[in-house]
C-alpha cells in the first residue's frame, strides 16, 4: 500500500475511533478524543500534523450519534435544549446566547450546557448567583478572534435545574461579534433565547 493511502486510512480511523470516543465515553474535548484515538491505534504523538481536523470529526460524531444511538440521542438532546431554555429564561438580564454542541446538535447527555452571557461587569452575574444562592466554580475560557490574539474570559461552572452549565462571561458590547468556533475556526453560532424556543418547537431531524 501506498504511504499516501496508509496515511489517508490512518487518517480516517483516528475519526471514526475519535468520534466514538465522543459519543459512547462522554469526551467532549476533541484534542482529548484524538489523543485518545491514536493512543488505541498505536500512533506515536509525532504524527500529530495527519490527525484529522474537529471539523472531519464533528461530522462523523454526529453521523455515528444519529445510527447508532437514533431516538436515545434525539430525546437527550431534546432535554438538553429545554434546559437550556430553562437557565435562559433565569439568566435573561444577562442576555444569554446558546453556543456549543447543544446547540449544534452534537451533545450527548455528559455535555455542559455553554451559555454566553453579556453584563457590564462579571461582578453583575456573582452577585446575581449569590443572591440565588447558586454554588459556583470560577474558571477561563480561552477564545479567538481571527489572527488576534487568543483572549481569557471569565467563566462559571454550575449546576442549575439538575443541568450542568458553563457560562462564559462578555462584555455587553460584545454580544455582535462571536469568537472563532473551536471546530472549524469560522464564527461561533449563537442563539437567542427566541431562536431556542423556535428551535424547540421544529421537530428534531437536524442540527441547526
Amino acid at each position: 500500500m501506498a504511504k499516501s493511502q496508509q496515511q489517508s486510512r490512518l487518517r480516517r480511523l483516528l475519526v471514526v475511533e475519535s468520534a466514538r470516543i465522543m459519543a459512547d465515553e462522554g469526551v467532549v474535548d476533541f484534542r482529548v478524543a484524538k489523543e485518545k484515538a491514536a493512543r488505541r491505534l498505536g500512533v506515536g504523538g509525532d504524527a500529530q500534523q495527519g490527525w484529522p481536523s474537529n471539523a472531519e470529526i464533528e461530522e462523523e460524531l454526529l453521523s455515528r450519534l444519529q445510527l447508532f444511538h437514533g431516538e436515545i440521542h434525539s430525546a437527550e438532546l431534546r432535554q438538553l435544549r429545554e434546559q437550556a431554555l430553562q437557565a435562559m429564561h433565569w439568566l435573561t438580564e444577562f442576555q444569554p446566547r446558546l453556543t456549543g454542541s447543544v446547540l449544534s446538535g452534537t451533545a450527548t447527555r455528559h455535555a455542559a450546557i455553554t451559555l454566553h452571557l453579556f453584563a457590564d461587569t462579571p461582578e453583575s452575574v456573582l452577585f446575581f448567583l449569590m443572591d440565588q444562592q447558586i454554588a459556583y466554580e470560577e474558571a477561563w475560557q480561552r477564545l479567538h478572534y481571527g489572527d488576534a490574539p487568543a483572549r481569557d474570559y471569565p467563566s462559571l461552572k454550575l449546576n442549575y435545574a439538575s443541568a450542568d452549565l458553563l457560562l462564559v462571561l462578555f462584555d455587553l458590547d460584545e454580544d455582535r461579534r462571536s469568537p472563532a468556533s473551536p471546530v472549524d475556526g469560522k464564527p461561533l453560532r449563537r442563539a437567542t433565547l427566541g431562536q431556542v424556543q423556535k428551535l424547540l418547537a421544529e421537530p428534531l431531524t437536524n442540527p441547526v
